[in-house]
């Protein structure tokens, strides 16, 4: 999902706009960004991944919450 919207941000929009931005999605591409980078022991690897702290582990599960939850909501949706 990271890929299209950083593909095409133009073609998302949030239930909030982001006033005096090109667009509305920089936020949620943003958390996506730091969730996928960030929290690298979500799936299991191949390779061994780094030790996660209780607090780094808490903000991923709240962020992925959070973004799930909105998209759930359509409170980001693709535009036509």
């Amino acid at each position: 999902m990271l890929g299209v919207i950083r593909a095409s941000p133009q073609r998302f929009s949030t239930a909030i706009p982001a006033p005096g931005q090109e667009n509305d999605i920089e936020l949620v591409s943003a958390m996506m960004q730091r969730l996928w980078k960030g929290q690298t022991a979500r799936h299991g690897s191949q390779n061994p991944t780094r030790f996660e702290t209780q607090r780094e582990a808490e903000m991923a599960v709240h962020l992925a919450a959070t973004l799930a939850q909105w998209f759930a909501a359509s409170l980001v949706q693709r535009t036509p």
